[in-house]
């Protein structure tokens, strides 16, 4: 009877490691980011909420910022456009990763407005002569459009 007992205490534990096995190659996979990609949604609505924590520079005259332009390159590299109503800038953000809809970035380049578009004033600018597809809110619609 002890020997019956041990062989099934080894067939339960040898399917438990193999169950355990399988379920951490799947998070694994899935954390590692293969096949990974970005909702933009998600993007649009973490950095329209969160756009006076993430300036590397404060409003100025107690205003706030409000972003009025998402130039998305890839999946994983966007430019920020955004005002205070006296001032404007830009930031380059590199999105790494996300655990569920929160990105993580880091903001590759910082800018300001010039005659010509956009003042580098920190970092770099990797992306300047590739194609965006451009995004704005539509006021009369209520949502973020794509307007390229």
């Amino acid at each position: 009877m002890n020997k019956n007992f041990n062989r099934t205490n080894a067939v339960l534990l040898a399917s438990f490691c193999i169950f355990v096995f399988f379920v951490g190659v799947l998070i694994f996979q899935q954390a590692r980011g293969s096949d990974y990609t970005l909702n933009r949604g998600d993007v649009i609505k973490f950095f329209t909420e969160r756009i006076n924590e993430v300036s590397p520079e404060k409003s100025v005259l107690g205003g706030s910022w409000h972003i009025t332009r998402f130039r998305f390159v890839n999946e994983n590299n966007v430019y920020v456009e955004y005002e205070d109503g006296h001032i404007a800038r830009a930031f380059l953000l590199s999105l790494e990763k996300k655990v569920g809809s929160t990105p993580d970035y880091k903001i590759i380049g910082f800018f300001e407005p010039s005659s010509l578009g956009y003042t580098l004033l920190a970092g770099e600018d990797k992306f300047k002569d590739k194609p965006q597809e451009i995004m704005e809110y539509n006021q009369t619609v209520g949502k973020w459009i794509k307007v390229n």
